[in-house]
């Protein structure tokens, strides 16, 4: 795992149980928002992940200022006796978790709330496969093509990033907030339109593959 000295965003993606993850929620919205601030753990954003690859799924993205202070946060956490008491409780019957995935992401664009503080109502979380050996052109073609037809489009670009570790390199990950359904299709058609465009013009397309995930905000007040 390679380390970081610099501040980034921990992705973790949970693989949730068949049928809980109501119990998930809960798990969240009324257990873990006590303790997660104990030990400095406050995400920025959760979500319910609607579809997309693997589902049920629940994701969520922390900050973190250096790998340290994420080190000590989680340590402190899991030596917590109250998680020790809020796993048993909410995992009577069965585990509600059966895997979990972290990924560690570095800024292309910031993570940044929309300015009038309004979320919009589907987040799509994309995990784009990027043309290997071409890492600046790819953050200039988020930068400079991605973002512009995002914001163009009238939705949101909380944020992209480059992944450092935990998934397949190199790939980028990037969270839109979309209005409706409608906004998405056709801004999804301008951007696709774009990458045809580049290889007519005999150059890399930068943005491969993607899997795309459709995520449903879940409010947690982390007290």
């Amino acid at each position: 795992m390679e380390t970081l000295d610099e501040s980034f965003v921990e992705l973790r993606l949970y693989h949730v149980a068949s049928g809980r993850m109501p119990d998930m929620r809960a798990r969240l919205q009324e257990d873990l928002c006590r303790v997660f601030p104990r030990h400095g753990i406050v995400p920025a954003a959760t979500w319910d992940v609607l579809a997309g690859p693997n589902t049920p799924l629940l994701a969520y993205v922390t900050p973190w200022p250096d790998m340290a202070t994420r080190t000590r946060a989680w340590a402190g956490f899991y030596a917590d006796p109250d998680w020790a008491e809020i796993r048993a409780r909410t995992n009577a019957g069965s585990e509600l978790v059966e895997r979990f995935d972290i990924l560690f992401l570095r800024a292309i664009v910031p993570w940044h709330l929309p300015e009038n503080g309004v979320r919009p109502a589907l987040t799509e979380m994309v995990v784009q496969s990027t043309t290997v050996g071409l890492s600046g052109p790819v953050r200039d073609e988020i930068t400079h093509g991605l973002a512009p037809e995002v914001k163009g489009s009238g939705a949101h670009l909380y944020g992209a990033f480059d992944v450092t570790s935990g998934y397949t390199s190199p790939s980028a990950v990037y969270f839109i907030g979309w209005n409706d359904s409608e906004q998405r299709v056709a801004a999804q058609a301008a951007i696709d339109t774009r990458i045809r465009t580049r290889r007519h013009a005999h150059q890399p397309a930068l943005l491969e593959r993607a899997d795309r995930y459709l995520m449903s905000e879940i409010k947690v007040d982390w007290a």
